[in-house]
């Protein structure tokens, strides 16, 4: 399932953007799980993980339920340990285990005519061989009282090592150091890759679950329109300030600014968008969208405008309209208790 990034909360944080990205307002607000269907399963355990390092992934995911926040509260309350509403169980699998062979040259001293006064150095030539393994976790959330699955997901996660041996030494004499040759790709059998570094890569591949099971913080941004749309927005000054206030990451003094122009000039698309970004990044949807809305009608009214220029304001009554939602199903699962 592809989930929309979308804006749900209060503002937490206001910044600017880089330079090549869109300017706007960056905040942290309630975002929903991957699988929406979790929000009402609040009472879970975790089950049996088949497979090589099956047991770590079951206490990662364990561990995973119990320090699953939401605003500094745990998400998830046990209700019954013996009777859960849900159990997630799934399986670990070696998807790839591959090797990279490379030799290396490096100077290193022979002889030293005092503390970190060397006198001699020679070259000294290493076979490099790294070892990489990747994993697939997958988890799947059981309605136990209705004996059904409600979602399964799959997670990958990687881990290396690396060992380098000597295989030759050579006088030291002002040559270059570093690769040799081209790097060896090798394959091996999955069934052969060493237990401890699956056992490794289990816990990244877990971790990537907090974004299914349950609704999380996530930094969204509310862009602006850069670009005046009408006459009004280029005629004013303080548009072209407001934008380069918004730079700058001077969100107060740029948001005035916006507030105050869209009293100004209510059908201004630009003006009207900007101020509801604003809104939107104080965590006042209801706002944001009122305006994003106006916006786009106005917008819709020009003629021969540019996609491009009119882009954030289409995209911003998407992201609020899935804010929204999301923030709806969070407050109900929050209310039932996952009931």
């Amino acid at each position: 399932m592809t989930r929309f990034p979308a804006p749900v909360l209060a503002l937490a944080l206001a910044g600017f953007l880089a330079a090549c990205a869109t300017p706007g307002y960056d905040y942290t607000a309630r975002a929903a799980p991957n699988f929406p269907e979790a929000l009402n399963y609040t009472d879970v355990s975790a089950g049996r993980f088949d497979g090589p390092a099956g047991d770590i992934a079951g206490r990662e995911f364990d561990t995973l339920i119990r320090s699953a926040e939401l605003e500094g509260r745990p998400w998830f309350v046990v209700l019954d340990s013996d009777q859960p509403q849900g159990v997630y169980e799934g399986g670990v699998a070696v998807t790839s285990y591959r090797g990279e062979i490379r030799l290396e040259t490096e100077r290193r001293c022979t002889e030293y005519d005092g503390p970190f006064d060397c006198e001699r150095e020679k070259i000294v030539e290493m076979e490099c061989t790294k070892e990489i393994v990747d994993v697939q976790v997958t988890a799947s959330l059981i309605d136990l009282a209705a004996r059904r699955t409600v979602f399964t997901s799959a997670q990958g996660g990687t881990t290396e090592r690396e060992d380098c041996y000597d295989v030759a030494e050579y006088p030291y004499t002002n040559q270059t150091t570093g690769t040799i040759g081209s790097t060896i790709f090798e394959t091996y059998s999955n069934y052969e890759a060493p237990y401890g570094m699956i056992a490794d890569a289990v816990p990244a591949a877990v971790a990537q679950f907090r974004f299914d099971i349950a609704p999380y913080m996530a930094t969204f941004r509310a862009e602006i329109v850069t670009k005046p749309l009408v006459g009004e927005e280029a005629g004013d000054a303080r548009f072209a300030a407001a934008v380069q206030a918004t730079k700058r990451g001077e969100f107060i003094g740029a948001c005035a600014q916006w507030v105050e122009l869209a009293e100004a000039y209510p059908n201004a698309p630009g003006i009207q968008h900007n101020s509801g970004a604003c809104a939107e990044a104080r965590g006042d949807l209801a706002t944001a969208h009122s305006q994003y809305a106006h916006a786009a009608e106005l917008a819709k009214q020009i003629p021969l405008l540019k996609d491009k220029d009119a882009k954030p304001i289409f995209d911003a009554l998407t992201r609020v309209n899935q804010g929204r939602y999301e923030n709806t199903l969070i407050d109900q699962a929050k209310d039932t208790g996952g009931s």
